[in-house]
């Protein structure tokens, strides 16, 4: 079979075969078209993320509040010491009783001081009553004050202690001070040796106890203690005690069986 035999036969078996039903041109066309709009597509998703990307480094980042730096709290007020209260509370008004009242109550609290020493001091040891007084007295502070006045003597009639117990009211107008004050002006008025303690009692009572060493008045080193209970209701109960003039004796009372005595409810205008 020659060259133009072969060139027949391959253009009549072509000429043959069933149309193809598309144009490859347009199908060719629509590919690239295709392929044109995918690459769009990445490229505009491509875009999105690199939006998102960048807003993510723009957004301003919220730190969790443990990292945020507290500011300190401020410091609580300090109480203040038992020392250093205001008495009498409030105001400094205080409810006056009538001298009618006053005198009237005397003899009462002397009876049940008498009562309280007789369970407190061993039965070996009588006391005895040596006055009782009610009047208007002066002081340190308050340096004016009105209520009773009780002296109880104990042990031999010459040599023995002397126990004073005064229930008070400080008069109108009342200057306050703190007991610290108070302190401070028996240093100079009684003793530079007076030691002081002080022990709150409540929200607005002062129990103050002071002790002291001083000559008395025919130069015999005397030992005295001295507890105050400065109440909420503006009154306060002093338990003093000390020994004879030109005698050391030991003291029956110590300084926290004279604060049970100084807080008695029954010792009370």
């Amino acid at each position: 079979m020659d060259e133009q035999m072969l060139a027949r036969e391959f253009t009549s078996a072509v000429r043959a075969e069933p149309p193809l039903g598309f144009d490859p041109d347009e199908v060719v066309t629509r590919v690239a078209r295709r392929r044109h709009r995918r690459r769009a597509v990445l490229l505009a998703c491509a875009g999105v993320v690199a939006a998102a990307a960048v807003a993510a480094f723009a957004i301003p980042v919220t730190r969790p509040a443990a990292d945020v730096p507290v500011q300190p709290a401020a410091p609580p007020r300090p109480t203040p010491a038992a020392g250093e209260r205001w008495w009498p509370p409030g105001t400094g008004e205080i409810a006056q009783p009538t001298d009618a009242r006053i005198n009237a109550r005397g003899p009462r609290i002397a009876e049940h001081l008498e009562g309280v020493l007789r369970k407190m001091l061993p039965p070996a040891d009588p006391i005895r009553r040596d006055s009782i007084t009610s009047a208007h007295f002066g002081g340190i502070m308050p340096t004016s004050q009105r209520g009773v006045s009780i002296i109880e003597h104990g042990g031999p009639e010459a040599t023995g202690y002397s126990l004073t117990v005064e229930v008070f009211v400080p008069t109108n107008p009342v200057k306050r001070f703190q007991p610290r004050q108070l302190c401070a002006e028996m240093k100079v008025q009684i003793s530079p040796s007076t030691t002081c303690r002080y022990a709150a009692v409540g929200t607005s009572g002062i129990l103050m106890t002071s002790e002291t060493d001083s000559f008395d008045r025919e130069g015999t080193l005397q030992r005295g203690i001295a507890v105050t209970d400065y109440r909420a209701d503006g009154s306060y109960v002093m338990v003093s005690l000390g020994g004879t003039v030109g005698v050391i004796v030991p003291l029956p009372l110590t300084a926290e069986e004279l604060a049970t005595l100084a807080r008695d409810p029954g010792l009370t205008l």
